[in-house]
């Protein structure tokens, strides 16, 4: 069983990660400060709840820990640090539609799209038009995965083939194991210090 301490971290890592890079289409940072500014007035006026009562109501545990997740969501909030993201298999169907969400961050300020396939500044070039803050640069071929990650904070892997028919779910870890890892090669090379996500099949 985790330690309740250590699940608490956990959450609040994985949460802060998450709003930081994928923002809500409904919440702005502002009303995020304001919801902030309103939890506090409220934990203020409300008398400790008792160890008892916490333990017996899975109501008030519910709304405490929603009180703590929303706190803690507006402090990361306030934190104006930005990042650079790169996206290695950028032209792919889930690269196109993972990066289209990431143009519209406010915590990135440059999102580097990279891919073997000759379309990827091109893909650049359309999410560039979305009026974020974000630099948006596309790179194509092994000659330019130095360039898209060198500075990058986070690196998300989509890269890989899809499953076609008859494939078993050995034959394709095989191949996209192979392209997972020329990848973390050059991440490893060229940004050792970034965070990194394979979200390749069949690993999703």
């Amino acid at each position: 069983k985790m330690d309740p301490s250590s699940s608490s971290r956990a959450r609040r890592r994985v949460h802060s990660l998450s709003e930081q890079l994928i923002p809500s289409s409904m919440t702005s940072s502002a009303r995020r400060r304001q919801h902030f500014q309103d939890v506090r007035a409220r934990e203020s006026q409300m008398p400790p709840p008792s160890s008892s009562s916490l333990t017996t109501s899975s109501e008030a545990r519910i709304s405490t820990t929603h009180a703590i997740i929303e706190r803690n969501d507006a402090l990361f909030w306030k934190n104006k640090e930005k990042f650079t993201v790169a996206v290695l298999g950028a032209a792919g169907g889930i690269g196109q539609t993972l990066s289209l969400l990431l143009k519209q961050s406010p915590r990135i300020k440059a999102l580097r799209l990279y891919d073997i396939a000759p379309i990827t500044p091109g893909v650049a070039v359309d999410l560039s038009h979305i009026n974020t803050e974000s630099e948006v640069t596309g790179y194509a071929g092994p000659d330019q995965l130095r360039d898209a990650l060198v500075g990058c904070d986070l690196v998300i892997i989509p890269a890989g083939i899809p499953r076609k028919p008859g494939m078993t779910r050995d034959d394709l870890f095989k191949i996209n194991a192979g392209i997972v890892r020329d990848l973390t090669v050059g991440v490893a090379k060229y940004c050792p210090n970034a965070i990194l996500n394979i979200i390749s099949n069949p690993v999703n």
